[in-house]
């Protein structure tokens, strides 16, 4: 015969009859039609209905895989799109937090500032103090030198006699 008849998986690539065209082969004379258009090759007529069976079958467990993978992809796409707003959510409060740290250093920053001039002021203070001790100290030992002088005594003496030489004393405070 012009074609031989082969099993579907390998009827595949074959000259003959590949699975894509539509073979015309005779079917039997008792048929109205003498050729018959069949998509699956020869042999068509003899198992149209185990085939239609399996076909409904395998259309049925398409159709059951189809739907398992969409529910499967929706499960997928819900779980993205909540730790895409998981993320979202983590990002906008590093965020929050990295703009804490910047008001945190920027104020570190402005405090050593003010810890530097504090610093600068204090030790300036501290020159002017030690200056101002040395200062009360000569005074106070000059003011002992002088208490001590024969002078400063006599001048006593005459004021306790000659109680009008004495400058009023300054008002009680």
């Amino acid at each position: 015969s012009k074609h031989e008849t082969y099993p579907y998986s390998t009827h595949r690539n074959t000259v003959c009859c590949p699975p894509c065209c539509i073979c015309i082969t005779p079917q039997s004379t008792s048929s109205k039609n003498p050729f018959s258009y069949s998509r699956l090759g020869h042999g068509y007529a003899e198992s149209v209905s185990t085939e239609s069976d399996d076909r409904d079958e395998l259309i049925k467990e398409l159709l059951a895989e189809a739907h398992g993978l969409r529910m499967k992809n929706e499960q997928i796409s819900m779980y993205t799109e909540s730790k895409i707003a998981e993320l979202i959510k983590i990002q906008r409060e590093l965020s929050t937090i990295r703009d804490g740290f910047e008001t945190v250093v920027q104020q570190r920053n402005d405090l050593e500032g003010s810890l530097a001039t504090a610093t600068t002021e204090l030790e300036h203070l501290g020159v002017i103090y030690a200056a101002m001790t040395d200062q009360r100290d000569r005074l106070r030992s000059r003011v002992a030198e002088v208490e001590t002088s024969r002078a400063y005594r006599i001048g006593n003496r005459f004021i306790r006699y000659v109680p009008f030489l004495k400058e009023k004393a300054p008002p009680a405070q």
